[in-house]
């Protein structure tokens, strides 16, 4: 079973071969839910932009602590 993303983690979108690295900032359902969770990350790139991701896109890392 692949391993929630939680808040503080480092994670990157293994479904694409960016290269980026960001850090979770938030996520939608905060709780576990049937509906598929949205990951807020900060892209660690030139502009350091902020995107909702979906999480079965992403892969953990590093863990926040």
């Amino acid at each position: 079973m692949k391993k929630r993303i939680r808040i503080g983690d480092l994670v990157t979108m293994y479904t694409h071969d960016t290269g980026l690295i960001g850090l979770v900032l938030d996520r939608k359902p905060k709780a576990i839910s049937t509906t598929p969770a949205q990951i807020c990350i900060k892209w660690f790139n030139g502009g350091g932009s902020v995107e909702w991701e979906p999480e079965g896109w992403l892969e953990v890392v590093s863990e926040g602590g």
